[in-house]
């Protein structure tokens, strides 16, 4: 089976209503242990190759197999190792945790400690990855390229910023990776490259720019038997043992969410600005007892809007502004050269929400019982919360939506604005007593979210079509959840 096929594939990018075509009529193999070293001009679309090859773009033409798989498929990527161009690494994240994640995608990973080794930053597992220098990324790139035991490497620019050690530690380790059949697909415009490429390269590739006035093909291939010098592989330590060809299949999805749920835990925790200015507005919930004359009927209600406002902002702004930073910072593209499901993804940021939504409601509870000495046995209390988490799914997938729809540059300007939506289309705030303002009111989920839960605590006014709520909510899920579908999709074409 061969590991790469790129069968007549073309590639525009579209900008207002004109088309601008990087690619065209692309015919591509890789095979079991090639060395394959793409070059071309800048510019020339080297790098959009790659990223068809990778599912991380869809081609305008034609078609491509990545272990005889589609490439936006997740079990295509099983078998492979990547270094990308333009990555930044995620904050208040150490090394090691961030080796930990990436070999958690993979069936059969090699460890942490071969992996540090064979990069040499062992002595940096418990610095903050952001923290590394240029060259030290670099190397630490290549660690997660080596994570899950790859069969193909695929290489672009791996060589750039690495100091003289790092430079010789990666040629060490690519040689060890084509002893052990390792096939590598490297793009380098690295003149320094050229000495270790003669020995090991076994096809150059030219990308020629495209020519409308011309109708040769883009790529010019060199075939060459590489001349691998004895004394340069004598002078490798031992080969290790030869990689297990047979296609993995049996991913863990259950440890998968658990370990990208705890590694979207820990950066939650390592923001404390965003938690403690969330979790402050709970403190606004004991103050409502010095209000003179205050009702209980007032404080449920002065209640349900602070438990609204704080899980609105959880997920809307923090979900949908975490997506936005990990687009533009390249984190998200890299994760999708890895085999962790989308669906994994998800659910954990929509999980880790959920969790924060949680601990807030409970501290707004029992602040509510305590100070306040609202009355409510536990199951009132229960029917409240479980109405208020089940509700703000629908909108924690709408903010998921939204952080692949905007641009990241003004990411916390509009979520932080669209926050001010909610309590105008719930109907908290008055527009107009127009009876066609107050129908279209009714057509807003928010509306029929908090109708839902001013059921839940009986706050009047409230109605009992309570099974109306629920359907208009369970439609919205399925609407925003579309939405959310159709926004990473689009987003794999504006990147």
């Amino acid at each position: 089976m061969n590991l790469v096929e790129v069968d007549n594939v073309s590639k525009s990018f579209y900008k207002g209503f004109g088309a601008n075509q990087i690619l065209k009529d692309i015919n591509l193999t890789v095979k079991e242990n090639d060395f394959i070293v793409l070059r071309g001009e800048n510019g020339v679309g080297k790098s959009t190759l790659l990223n068809l090859i990778l599912g991380l773009l869809r081609p305008s033409g034609g078609q491509i197999q990545l272990m005889g798989l589609p490439p936006d498929n997740s079990f295509s990527k099983i078998g492979l190792g990547v270094v990308l161009q333009d990555t930044q690494v995620p904050r208040k994240v150490k090394v090691k945790e961030l080796v930990d994640l990436l070999r958690s995608y993979y069936p059969n990973p090699l460890s942490r400690e071969e992996l540090m080794n064979k990069v040499n930053l062992t002595y940096k597992e418990d610095a903050w990855a952001t923290d590394l220098s240029g060259g030290q990324k670099q190397r630490l790139y290549f660690a997660l390229a080596l994570a899950g035991n790859p069969r193909l490497l695929i290489l672009d620019e791996p060589t750039r910023n690495l100091d003289d050690k790092g430079y010789e530690e990666f040629w060490k380790q690519i040689k060890l990776c084509r002893q052990q059949g390792i096939t590598i697909l490297m793009v380098t415009n690295n003149k320094s490259d050229s000495d270790e490429l003669d020995t090991l390269a076994t096809r150059y590739i030219t990308l020629e720019k495209l020519s409308e006035s011309s109708d040769k093909s883009q790529l010019v291939e060199e075939f060459r038997m590489a001349a691998k010098s004895e004394e340069k592989l004598d002078a490798v330590a031992a080969p290790e043992p030869v990689i297990n060809k047979s296609e993995p299949f049996n991913q863990n999805i259950l440890a998968i969410i658990k370990n990208q749920l705890f590694f979207e835990i820990l950066q939650f925790l390592r923001t404390p600005v965003f938690l403690l200015a969330t979790l402050s507005l709970v403190a606004f919930v004991p103050l409502l007892q010095f209000i003179p004359d205050i009702t209980e009927d007032f404080e449920r209600q002065a209640i349900i809007y602070i438990s609204g406002l704080i899980l609105f902002t959880i997920v809307i702004e923090r979900i949908g502004k975490r997506i936005a930073v990990e687009r533009s910072e390249g984190w998200l593209k890299l994760l999708r050269t890895t085999p962790l499901p989308p669906i994994a993804y998800i659910v954990a940021k929509i999980g880790t929400a959920i969790l924060l939504c949680t601990i807030s409601l409970l501290l707004i509870f029992v602040l509510a019982t305590w100070q306040l000495e609202i009355t409510g046995d536990a199951s009132s209390w229960l029917v409240i919360f479980i109405c208020l988490i089940l509700g703000i799914i629908p909108f924690a997938i709408l903010g998921l939506a939204m952080g692949y729809l905007i641009d990241p540059r003004s990411a916390d300007s509009i979520l932080s604005l669209s926050l001010i939506v909610v309590p105008l289309t719930c109907g908290q705030i008055p527009i107009s007593e127009s009876k066609i303002v107050q129908n279209l009111m009714a057509l807003s989920p928010f509306y029929h979210y908090r109708e839902l839960v001013f059921w839940a605590a009986k706050v009047p006014p409230y109605n009992n079509q309570i099974f109306l709520h629920l359907l208009w909510l369970i439609w919205s899920l399925g609407v925003f959840g579309l939405i959310a579908i159709w926004s990473y999709q689009r987003d794999q074409e504006v990147q």
